[in-house]
């Protein structure tokens, strides 16, 4: 599955190209905006990608810019490009507490519409205190989960992925702060066994806590996204 999973991958970043600014209209653009909150690190960390259509990316000429400010700090978010994926990042320092608004302003050309005021408000930092990393258990058994995080109207999302196991999630309702993954939740990967290779029935399973707010796109834009995430990851190990 991981291979598979890998092989997809190649094929999309295959078929992804950039194209110069100037031959689009921010009217023609959709935009992605992303800031993560890590559990340890003191900053936020922010990204933009824009594109025209599916796996056409647009890069950014001369004069135009993407800069990124909150908290009382701003930064302008250096350029990326990767096998045909153009995007932008950067951090803003010291700029965690939950509620700060987050803005993106993207500066375009004189003769292009500029979008200012793409906006989200960062989510309570979320921390899993259980399982513990490297804790071993049995999928004949319920996973207990833990977390601390502040007071939050917004839910969470309890997520599971690993080579053995098929991939799962759970939504907790605000106010939530602990659960068990039940028994049996843990589905072992189905399909068809490559020959002489015999499948793997304990791996690491990743268990993934994320919180996330969804913001404001300026209205310059044709489509797009703008979510603000905090996540907690913990990686334990699936046996039978």
């Amino acid at each position: 599955m991981k291979l598979i999973a890998a092989l997809a991958l190649i094929v999309v970043l295959a078929g992804c190209s950039t194209v110069d600014s100037k031959d689009i209209r921010t009217s023609g653009i959709t935009a992605n905006y992303v800031v993560t909150l890590p559990e340890t690190a003191d900053a936020a960390r922010v990204s933009a990608s824009y594109r025209v259509g599916t796996l056409t990316f647009v890069e950014l000429g001369d004069g135009e810019s993407v800069t990124s400010s909150g908290g009382g700090k701003d930064v302008k978010l250096k350029h990326h490009r990767s096998a045909g994926v153009t995007d932008y990042d950067g951090q803003l320092d010291g700029v965690v507490d939950a509620g700060t608004e987050i803005t993106f302003d993207l500066t375009r050309g004189k003769d292009d519409d500029s979008a200012p005021r793409s906006t989200v408000k960062l989510p309570e930092r979320v921390r899993l205190t259980v399982p513990l990393a490297g804790t071993t258990y049995s999928r004949r058994a319920a996973i207990p989960v833990r977390f601390d995080t502040q007071p939050s109207e917004q839910p969470s999302i309890l997520s599971w992925a690993g080579e053995c196991i098929q991939t799962g999630s759970l939504e907790l309702e605000p106010g939530r702060t602990s659960v068990s993954i039940p028994t049996g939740s843990l589905r072992p990967v189905t399909g068809t066994p490559t020959p002489g290779v015999k499948p793997a029935t304990t791996c690491p399973v990743d268990v993934t806590l994320t919180r996330r707010t969804a913001g404001t796109l300026d209205e310059a834009f044709k489509d797009g996204n703008i979510t603000a995430e905090s996540q907690s990851v913990r990686r334990i190990t699936s046996a039978p």
